[in-house]
């Protein structure tokens, strides 16, 4: 852990150096040195930083999530960690109104129920399968073709201190699959932690292919 990196931590704690200090058990001059890159912490102290750096990793996650939603980046919601709906952003609650469905009444609705309430729990259990819920996988994408007008989801996890605290869901893109009278999953994707440059294919309708030109033209 370089001095770089332990002041950056020590301000996105919003800590002085005697805070910091305090916490590690040690003296700010300790700190001082340690910032200045004069020496290194030792095994114990760089083991407590590492800790420290992770929970603040986790906390900006779980901040992002929620300005994620509150600010309407995209159509989003949050789940906790039961996979229970817990919130949805202005642009989300319009993506369900367009839809048929009452945003309200899908409020505390688990992921489970929803999927199979929709005639989809392929969808939940691919998602369970995928490694999600234990940190395997970090990022999980659907595309939906409802009547010919398709949208493309992801599910991105939530952890703190290494235990899922919720998900984030949004919509990334919206395009026309052509003309259809029904709603099918068109494709299910997923890329795990141990090789993030591959997408993973779950899932591939028959309009598949279709849908993902119009995700890498968007």
């Amino acid at each position: 852990m370089d001095r770089t990196l332990i002041k950056d931590l020590r301000r996105r704690l919003g800590l002085t150096q005697r805070q910091l200090a305090d916490s590690l058990n040690v003296d700010q001059a300790t700190v001082s040195r340690w910032e200045r890159g004069v020496e290194s912490p030792r095994p114990a102290r760089r083991a407590k930083l590492q800790r420290l750096l992770m929970r603040d990793e986790s906390r900006r996650a779980t901040q992002r999530s929620l300005a994620f939603l509150r600010h309407d980046y995209l159509p989003s919601t949050l789940l906790d960690d039961q996979l229970r709906l817990v919130d949805i952003s202005a642009s989300g609650r319009r993506h369900f109104e367009q839809r048929g469905q009452d945003p309200d009444a899908l409020l505390g609705m688990s992921l489970e129920r929803y999927a199979n309430r929709a005639g989809r729990p392929e969808l939940y259990e691919q998602l369970i399968a995928s490694g999600m819920i234990d940190g395997s996988a970090l990022l999980f994408r659907f595309v939906q073709n409802v009547r010919g007008r398709g949208h493309a989801t992801v599910y991105e996890p939530i952890f703190e201190d290494g235990i899922l605290s919720g998900m984030l869901n949004y919509v990334t893109a919206y395009f026309d699959l052509g003309d259809s009278d029904s709603e099918t999953l068109e494709l299910i994707e997923v890329v795990q932690a141990d090789d993030p440059m591959q997408a993973q294919i779950l899932h591939r309708g028959p309009g598949a292919e279709s849908a993902l030109r119009h995700i890498r033209s968007a």
